[in-house]
């Protein structure tokens, strides 16, 4: 049993050893190595730190100046800012661990204030495309071999993520309804290689796909028996997500469609569906978001466009 000493003494890296080991018995793989990656960064600074020394105002000093000094470890840029926003939730988590472990005595980060939103960053909508460019996406996919074809229509249709979309067996899909369960997600560490999670809600969800997607699906079926992934490598086993980002930006190139990218597809369905007058809880509860209040912060430019439309349809009714 360790000491009250041997715990007052912990220097910041060593923390890190036990704040990732209780983290891992709660969080997915995935999380847990992001949450490593951020504390690792930290530590080039505050590493050989005494954790119960580490007051407000060396925090605050750390992260004055931040967004200049650090630089994203693949290119070089600059921290956007929802890295830097990340960075700051794992410390306050880690710090909070350790307060709750009675290591410090108190949570350095709590007077800490978050850096504001640059400009460039707040005003930035997800991208996403209107009902004539998806149509062009779907010309464009008639001469594109089939699974990819399937499964661009799948991802438009569903607003699923790259992961779910991978993660999707011939099981969860009924084609006579057009009812799909999302159940589980792909996910692909170099650590662990690829595995199978649960969706990031960490909630199963029924949504329902169209005809022609249905057709393109059944069709997908017939040239893979066998398989339980739908969207398979050759020996059936499953894609890895960065699989389908790649090939996206491989059509993106060639069609001419710069940044596509699962996520794109995903604000596409939801944009369209709300600006047409979709119910925001339909919606909300198709892309798995945790509460509507997410979709309504995402998707406010649709929302305006559907409440326009609305008005619309009372002004016709009344006037």
């Amino acid at each position: 049993m360790q000491t009250r000493e041997y715990l007052e003494n912990y220097t910041f890296e060593e923390y890190i050893e036990v704040f990732i080991s209780e983290k891992s018995v709660v969080l997915s793989p995935v999380t847990v190595i992001n949450y490593e990656r951020e504390l690792r960064r930290s530590a080039v600074s505050l590493g050989r730190e005494k954790m119960k020394e580490i007051t407000f105002l060396r925090m605050k000093k750390y992260f004055y100046g931040f967004e200049e000094r650090e630089r994203n470890l693949r290119n070089g840029m600059k921290l956007s800012y929802g890295t830097v926003r990340q960075h700051f939730i794992v410390l306050h988590s880690f710090f909070e661990n350790a307060l709750e472990n009675e290591v410090v005595s108190e949570n350095p980060m709590r007077g800490v204030k978050r850096l504001l939103e640059r400009k460039k960053d707040a005003v930035r909508e997800p991208l996403s495309y209107d009902e004539d460019q998806v149509r062009y996406i779907i010309r464009c996919l008639e001469n594109e071999p089939l699974m990819w074809r399937a499964a661009v229509m799948f991802a438009i249709d569903s607003g699923c993520r790259s992961g779910e979309v991978v993660g999707l067996k011939w099981s969860d899909i009924c084609v006579e309804t057009g009812r799909v369960n999302i159940c589980r997600t792909i996910r692909y560490t170099p650590s662990i290689g690829t595995f199978e999670s649960s969706p990031k809600s960490g909630k199963n969800r029924v949504i329902f796909l169209n005809r022609p997607v249905l057709r393109c699906m059944e069709e997908l079926k017939r040239e893979q028996p066998g398989h339980d992934y739908c969207f398979a490598q050759k020996d059936g086993s499953p894609l890895i997500p960065v699989a389908f980002n790649n090939y996206l930006i491989r059509f993106g190139r060639k069609y001419n469609l710069p940044g596509i990218h699962p996520h794109a597809l995903r604000h596409t369905m939801a944009s369209l569906s709300i600006a047409n007058g979709a119910d925001i809880v339909s919606v909300s509860n198709k892309l798995g978001h945790a509460s509507v209040s997410i979709t309504l912060d995402v998707y406010s430019h649709a929302n305006m466009r559907a409440q326009i439309r609305a008005n619309e349809v009372l002004a016709e009714a009344i006037y």
